[in-house]
């Protein structure tokens, strides 16, 4: 039921011994027009194995989506059976046949499947990865570890791995050496740390927007750029954004156009357009709204968060008295949020 987390049970067509029970979450939006969507995989720790699957809602996604059922993601979260690990060769299997099962059955974009994990599952995102390089988009282990020699065959996939320093229970240095041999190899990896955080590095990490924003421009063969902490380098991606103004009238309204220009070819990206517009609280959403066709903003997910969002961004740049642009960029319905603010000049 698209908006809803349900429980699901695979049987495995290699070995019907073997089954897999597993939480599936559709998007609010499924089904409602021709679209595939993305597919996240999560691998939970250690803690929630067995066979209670409202265990595996303990923490991230799976959590996350009984309150967010506009969630832009196929979410699947399955449970790893007690006494056994993600980083089974058994359990591999399932999971490789869980994701084609899932891919098989829905409308889900093979070119966009992304894994994530914690503790347990960090360590099996890496493993999985390596086993099946050619299967992911992206990934984001947190609080893991991995086989070093296997840089090689992940440097086609981007990872954005998560760690406290002061974790005891996984040394920080195993994911510092699994993000330094794959970026040693040619990949493109980045490594987030959370100088006071102990084991429990997921929590702010699955609170984190930016990282969902990151994992929807990833594509298969095709990754989009790493995290950057300057919000304005990331325009980079985006190719020429030119926004000219005009003099406040009496009210401190401002005529402006924006030109918006894309230019990576295998990014979901808007064509060249021109959005004229008027706004007091200017920012780039508004632009883009201008500068659609009505039909293209019927059922995007992304509509009504990228609004609060820039929204507050002006906000809170009017209550310091600057002149406000909320970077709030979207592309065909999925949107990268870049936290910050640019001062404009009128001319």
């Amino acid at each position: 039921m698209p908006g809803k987390q349900v429980s699901q049970v695979l049987v495995s067509q290699a070995d019907p011994e073997q089954k897999l029970g597993y939480l599936l979450f559709l998007p609010k939006d499924y089904g409602t027009k021709n679209r595939k969507w993305p597919v996240m995989l999560f691998l939970h720790g250690s803690g929630e194995r067995g066979d209670d699957l409202k265990l595996v809602k303990v923490h991230g996604p799976p959590k996350l989506v009984d309150s967010r059922p506009d969630f832009p993601f196929i979410v699947v979260s399955p449970q790893c059976p007690k006494e056994r690990s993600w980083n089974g060769e058994v359990q591999q299997h399932v999971l490789a046949e869980l994701l084609d099962s899932v891919l098989t059955r829905f409308a889900a974009d093979p070119q966009r499947v992304v894994i994530t994990g914690l503790s347990m599952g960090g360590f099996g995102s890496w493993s999985l990865t390596a086993r099946h390089p050619m299967l992911f988009a992206a990934a984001v282990p947190i609080c893991g570890g991995g086989d070093p020699r296997h840089a090689t065959k992940l440097k086609g996939v981007p990872f954005w791995a998560f760690h406290g320093a002061k974790d005891k229970g996984v040394p920080l240095r195993l994911s510092e050496e699994m993000v330094s041999t794959i970026q040693n190899a040619g990949g493109t990896a980045k490594l987030t740390v959370y100088p006071e955080a102990e084991h429990d590095s997921w929590t702010e990490t699955y609170k984190n927007e930016a990282v969902y924003d990151w994992l929807l421009i990833q594509r298969r063969n095709c990754p989009g750029p790493l995290p950057v902490a300057d919000p304005c380098a990331a325009f980079a991606r985006i190719g020429s954004v030119d926004l000219k103004l005009g003099n406040p009238d009496d009210k401190n309204t401002f005529a402006a156009s924006l030109y918006l220009k894309t230019s990576p070819s295998c990014a979901p990206c808007l064509r060249e357009r021109v959005a004229p517009f008027r706004d007091k609280l200017l920012n780039d959403f508004t632009a883009w709204v201008h500068a659609q066709p009505p039909e293209q903003l019927v059922g995007n997910p992304g509509r009504e968060h990228a609004r609060a969002a820039a929204k507050e961004l002006c906000d809170k740049a009017l209550l310091n008295g600057q002149p406000a642009f909320a970077t709030e960029i979207v592309f065909d319905q999925y949107f990268v949020r870049h936290k910050g603010l640019l001062k404009l000049e009128t001319k």
